[in-house]
């Protein structure tokens, strides 16, 4: 399993703070690439400069959701590119705000709207007044990003980091399974059905390599692997044999990460708690079990 040392900075003198922003940009990305296509189609009416600022606002809140995962960053350099890309965030809205004030003036250049004046001293602040304010803040943000943006970005880029960082799919199921025997009391196998170094990520078409790890706990048997493009956990005791002989299961618990090399922690944290609420559901069926006999008991000798 490569470990992940964040030793070497991805970013050289001559390249910008926002290049990380850039480059991830340019990978693939619906939603980003989804943007820059309406962009390129032109943008001229009232229509899209409201559906864009709403997007730029259902977006920023939602990487205010993303964030909030305990795994929402894996590496100090992950963080860099996410910082890469707020500061960049920063400088848009900044430069949007002004973009604004100028809009709604051209409105009132136009005689298609009025605009009272700023309020005299002593008097509550009104349109004009914000209208001149945004100027200011404007400039207030852009002196925050020149202030901080590359400091920021280039410490988190060349911060040393040790998370586990598998390669391919094989290596994170081999990770998991590594992780599951010191955490889990239960044994714990390793199914392993290639060679050491036969595994070619390439032709990964999201059943991974083949390999999965089996759990026991109790009563129960816990298979983790991966299929259709997701990391799952099934129990033998949800299975059904069909006519070929192999086993067939129409419930199975999906994880919480779809990535293939997705931090074997974070899997195991899953696996682990899947197991665990089958425990507390287990005894509290018990209890209702034993609390029903003992109901039962009671009426007969009443």
């Amino acid at each position: 399993m490569l470990i992940n040392q964040g030793s070497a900075a991805r970013l050289d003198d001559a390249t910008p703070w926002n290049g990380l922003y850039e480059r991830a940009a340019e990978q693939q990305n619906d939603l980003v690439s989804e943007v820059r296509t309406a962009v390129d189609y032109g943008m001229h009416d009232p229509v899209d400069s409201v559906e864009m600022a709403c997007t730029a606002a259902e977006t920023a809140g939602a990487v205010v959701r993303a964030l909030e995962s305990p795994w929402a960053l894996y590496t100090p350099q992950d963080a860099a590119t996410v910082a890469s890309a707020l500061f960049v965030q920063l400088q848009h809205s900044a430069d949007a705000l002004l973009e604004l004030r100028r809009s709604v003036g051209r409105i009132v250049g136009r005689g298609e709207a009025d605009l009272v004046a700023p309020a005299a001293a002593g008097q509550p602040a009104n349109l004009a007044d914000a209208l001149k304010a945004l100027h200011s803040l404007s400039d207030t943000i852009h002196g925050l990003v020149a202030r901080h943006a590359s400091t920021t970005v280039r410490a988190l880029d060349s911060a040393p980091g040790s998370a586990p960082v598998p390669a391919d799919t094989h290596q994170t199921v081999v990770a998991v399974a590594a992780l599951l025997a010191e955490q889990h009391e239960g044994e714990v196998t390793l199914n392993t059905c290639h060679a050491e170094g036969d595994y070619d990520p390439q032709t990964d078409d999201g059943f991974g390599c083949g390999c999965d790890v089996t759990v026991l706990d109790s009563d129960e048997v816990y298979n983790f692997h991966r299929g259709d493009s997701e990391w799952s956990l099934t129990r033998d005791s949800d299975g059904r044999e069909l006519t070929d002989g192999t086993t067939g299961f129409d419930t199975r618990e999906t994880l919480s990460t779809s990535l293939r090399t997705a931090h074997p922690q974070q899997l195991t944290d899953d696996v682990l708690h899947v197991i665990t609420t089958d425990r507390k559901t287990a005894v509290e069926a018990a209890d209702g079990r034993w609390a029903e006999r003992a109901r039962a008991a009671q009426h007969r000798n009443g």
